[in-house]
């Protein structure tokens, strides 16, 4: 009598998005939204990964104390629209397997949704101001960033 494999989390989460009822096209339409974000930011580890290894090579100028500050708010809010884009698709998930009622996990997607967009918004604009700093133009121009986004 063999024991049946429980699924994976991942084979949970895809079943979630992607079961046979009609609520699915919700829940394809929210995984396909915040699967793109994850994607369009995909590009922002990379380019932390270069930012760091960059300030490796370039640590023996004295960089400065400034550089510090302004280069691990750069490192943050270069992170955050990815991990909120994924956070978002496993916490939908996670709600709705929940112990509450329907209607406390719709509005808890609601939430999440709404928190989830603003996080990810106010990232990308921090992102910008702390990259028009003075103290990261060297690697702006280097890598040839657009700061105003054009």
């Amino acid at each position: 009598m063999g024991q049946e494999a429980t699924p994976s989390y991942i084979g949970n989460l895809l079943s979630f998005y992607f079961a046979r009822r009609w609520q699915s096209f919700l829940t394809i339409f929210y995984f396909a939204v915040f699967g793109y974000f994850a994607i369009f930011y995909l590009g922002n580890l990379w380019l932390s990964l270069k930012f760091i290894l960059y300030t490796l090579l370039n640590s023996g100028k004295l960089l400065g104390l400034p550089y510090l500050f302004w280069s691990v708010g750069f490192l943050v809010a270069l992170l955050v629209p990815f991990s909120a884009s994924v956070y978002a698709l496993l916490l939908c998930h996670e709600i709705w397997s929940g112990p509450w009622k329907r209607r406390y996990k719709g509005l808890g997607v609601v939430i999440l949704v709404i928190t989830a967009l603003s996080v990810i918004i106010s990232a990308d604009e921090i992102i910008r101001i702390v990259a028009d700093q003075d103290e990261l133009r060297e690697f702006v121009t280097k890598e040839g960033l657009l700061i105003g986004g054009k």
